[in-house]
């Protein structure tokens, strides 16, 4: 629709030229006060068109760069959060700010000057119908521009990109500092991160100067040749006046629309760095989208809470050797598993693979005998609870955290927080459950945070519980409310699986599982019912011979 407005507008914007010509030509050698009023008359009602179909154009544009932040915006979004969960966070931080790129270009004079370059040749015919040889001074001028064009496009376009991609690397790397304000103001490291970010901002500010001048001299020599090429066709079209081969309107209606031909090209040479950068996003957004098509699922029944891992390793992106290196284990349903192990061994990972955050390199992961990339995400996330080891609240209330952003049901976040035998301490709060927690919850403590958190993860009815470190920042009162907590869940008949490293929880265990150097290294089997007793160790066989536990 807008290339069909586009047509005539450009129709429209003929007649102001047309109109010269005829008054040159016609009034002022017939002194006809009739024809000038008519001329005139029509004109007017072509430059009304004219104004009418281009408003209506840019507000279509502007409508369709909305419609695209709203078709986009969601799917974007949540590949951001697929992607940052498998990635690690900041894996694409500016994914929305590519939506909004898009968006601003598909509103602005870029677009426009676009749909309006393929009229060039249109104008470039009808000069050649008033005269051939002021028809091929414009072809020669168009084709100079087009050529300056695609010059422009060769020498700037890999500077440019490089600009925009090191601004985002200096955005990731700046958003990072903010997160560690605190460390990085008590350790003094201000004047270290000062430095590097200079460092980001002189190389970022080096290409800026070597692609600015090159577009600055492209912008100038545009300038340049158009005002020298309509000079030129108004000076031929002086001559062939002189000569009696055209006419004064000729001349002066050639030169109008010789400009109005060359206006886009202009247009465009001058907006190259947003037409880049909209085309960048654009193939970023595409490239984020390829592996983001929903995948139709049947819904599978509530879980029971069965966990089997088969033969799995797990390499993290860009990276050689494995985290993890074919790991299998059976957790039967409502059983009590406890990871331990020293860091770095691989259990953090593993828990994150049994939740679906991150998926398996090789080998799967099943809940209830099916690969966990087959359940729905948001329909299994109502059966499992997940507090991870970095664990973040959001911004809002304890409630609104609890309920995990829903529309808060009072009596489920209740009843979460006091299967988390949190409810006493959330109490305790300056507004209890309406207490709003900052950003991060920076406003509550460490270990209030956790339990928050233990109480967003026993949110509704989970069958399959992960835990990792619960209880790093928890008093003795926290530890207490975790041991109970446990307890409550193991009444339940929830499957439950916790990375520790603290021997104050291990007697809630019906099995412990050893990690070492990102395999399992033992098994402890509890053989009473007071956890007093672990049983003996028993190793497993070696990876290649490991059979599911």
């Amino acid at each position: 629709m807008a290339g069909c407005f586009s047509l005539f507008i450009n129709i429209a914007l003929l007649m102001p030229s047309l109109y010269m010509l005829q008054v040159f030509d016609r009034v002022l050698t017939s002194h006809s006060v009739e024809t000038l009023v008519m001329l005139s008359t029509i004109v007017i009602g072509a430059l009304l068109m004219m104004l009418l179909l281009d408003f209506l154009r840019a507000r279509m544009l502007t409508i369709l760069g909305v419609l695209f932040e709203r078709a986009i915006g969601p799917p974007v979004f949540t590949g951001l959060i697929a992607s940052a969960a498998r990635m690690g966070a900041g894996a694409y931080p500016w994914g929305l700010r590519d939506v909004s790129i898009v968006r601003a270009f598909l509103s602005g004079a870029g677009i426009v000057a676009i749909f309006d370059l393929p009229w060039m040749l249109f104008y470039v015919i009808v000069i050649a119908l008033f005269s051939p040889i002021l028809g091929a001074i414009a072809a020669a001028g168009a084709l100079l521009l087009i050529v300056l064009a695609v010059l422009n496009e060769r020498f700037t376009h890999a500077s440019l990109e490089r600009i925009q991609n090191e601004t985002r690397e200096s955005g990731r790397y700046t958003d990072s500092v903010l997160r560690n304000a605190e460390v990085v103001h008590a350790l003094g490291m201000s004047p270290a991160i000062l430095g590097r970010w200079q460092d980001y901002t002189a190389c970022i500010t080096s290409r800026q100067l070597s692609s600015g001048w090159l577009g600055s001299m492209a912008g100038s020599v545009t300038k340049f040749l158009r005002q020298s090429i309509q000079t030129a066709m108004l000076g031929v079209g002086a001559y062939l006046v002189i000569e009696q081969k055209a006419t004064p309107g000729v001349m002066i209606a050639a030169t109008i629309i010789l400009g109005r031909a060359l206006a886009p090209v202009e247009t465009l040479i001058s907006s190259w760095k947003t037409l880049v950068d909209a085309r960048t996003a654009f193939y970023r957004l595409r490239g984020l989208l390829a592996g983001a098509h929903p995948v139709p699922r049947t819904a599978l029944p509530e879980p029971s809470g069965e966990v089997v891992i088969e033969n799995v390793s797990y390499v993290p992106p860009a990276a050689v050797r494995p985290i993890l290196r074919n790991v299998s284990l059976q957790v039967r349903a409502g059983e009590s598993l406890v990871i331990v192990g020293p860091s770095g061994s691989g259990k953090s990972t593993l828990a994150r693979l049994i939740v679906g955050a991150w998926r398996p390199s090789s080998g799967a992961v099943r809940i209830d005998g099916a690969d966990i990339a087959a359940w729905d995400p948001n329909r299994l996330g109502s059966w499992l609870a997940y507090v991870p080891q970095d664990l973040q609240l959001f911004a809002g209330t304890v409630a609104e955290n609890i309920a995990r952003l829903e529309q808060s049901d009072h009596d489920r976040v209740i009843q979460a927080a006091q299967r988390a035998f949190a409810h006493e301490m959330i109490l305790r709060l300056p507004q209890g459950y309406d207490t709003r927690i900052g950003d991060a919850g920076a406003l509550v403590s460490g270990g209030q945070r956790q339990r928050i958190a233990l109480a967003r993860a026993l949110y509704g009815d989970p069958r399959i519980v992960v835990l990792d470190e619960p209880n790093a920042y928890l008093d003795t009162e926290g530890e207490s409310a975790l041991a109970k907590a446990l307890e409550e869940v193991r009444a339940r008949g929830a499957t439950l699986i916790m990375v520790t490293q603290r021997s104050s929880v291990l007697s809630i265990a019906d099995r412990i599982v050893v990690m070492k150097n990102g395999a399992i290294d033992k098994i402890g089997i509890r053989n009473d019912a007071e956890g007093k007793n672990l049983g003996e160790l028993v190793i497993p066989p070696p990876p290649s011979e490991q059979a599911t536990v």
